[in-house]
């Protein structure tokens, strides 16, 4: 039976790490990428204008219908064919961002449609534009709807940076794959990396429960509310 000496554990220790860090600064920024770039397809999806609304659900009916890992070997290894030759950093950040991007935006067209109509009437007669609604009415109780199952994309985003590995970015899982091809010592290697997506991976799937009951128990603070009601919640913004 394989065994873990304590010695080999803290000789990986520092080059997983180095992995570790860099996943999750992966993770953040696809992330970033992801939430800004979702809300916009969301909003296009909406859309009353076809020529908007069409695209963006071929978009995301065709990246939920395929593998990510798919999409991912797509953009490194086929797009040179075509003359588009991008680094793997490059191609891992696109490849993730464009795949959570379009399930993002399902959680956010859902998260907006469940804004009862009655608060973008009270904002239109308050002379509110559409933007204008949007941004300072709608998005911001859908934000509270949307906040949970993004926490939850956040989690499997960290455990999804381990594909980028195959397309040799050097992030947790591909920095164990290294030290266990030069010192074959698998056991030890492949159990520290399983330990540290753990580690970092639980306190997340904590926050993301503790998030879900608090925003089950605390009440909307603008539900239900009319135009009077909404001067009061914009304050000054209600006169822009």
């Amino acid at each position: 039976m394989p065994t873990i000496r304590w010695t080999d554990v803290m000789a990986f220790l520092p080059e997983l790490l180095r992995g570790a860090r860099y996943t999750v600064t992966l993770t953040f920024v696809i992330m970033a990428i992801s939430i800004v770039a979702g809300v916009l397809v969301a909003l296009a999806r909406m859309s009353r204008y076809r020529v908007l609304r069409m695209p963006m659900v071929a978009y995301v009916e065709f990246i939920r219908g395929t593998p990510g890992l798919m999409q991912l070997y797509y953009i490194f290894y086929v797009f040179p064919f075509f003359g588009l030759t991008l680094p793997a950093i490059a191609a891992g950040i696109i490849g993730l961002s464009i795949n959570y991007t379009a399930y993002l935006s399902e959680v956010y067209r859902a998260g907006i449609a469940s804004i009862p109509m009655a608060q973008t009437e009270a904002a239109e007669s308050l002379g509110l534009s559409y933007w204008q609604s949007m941004r300072l009415v709608i998005l911001p109780q859908a934000a509270r709807i949307v906040l949970p199952p993004t926490v939850n994309y956040l989690l499997s985003l960290f455990k999804d940076t381990s594909l980028l590995s195959l397309i040799t970015i050097q992030e947790l899982m591909f920095t164990g794959i290294l030290l266990g091809a030069t010192t074959y010592k698998y056991f030890t290697i492949f159990t520290e990396v399983a330990i540290l997506y753990f580690i970092i991976c639980y306190p997340w799937a904590l926050l993301a429960t503790w998030v879900e009951r608090r925003m089950k128990a605390s009440p909307d603070p603008t539900s239900g509310i009319g135009p009077r009601r909404l001067r009061w919640v914009l304050g000054p913004a209600a006169s822009t």
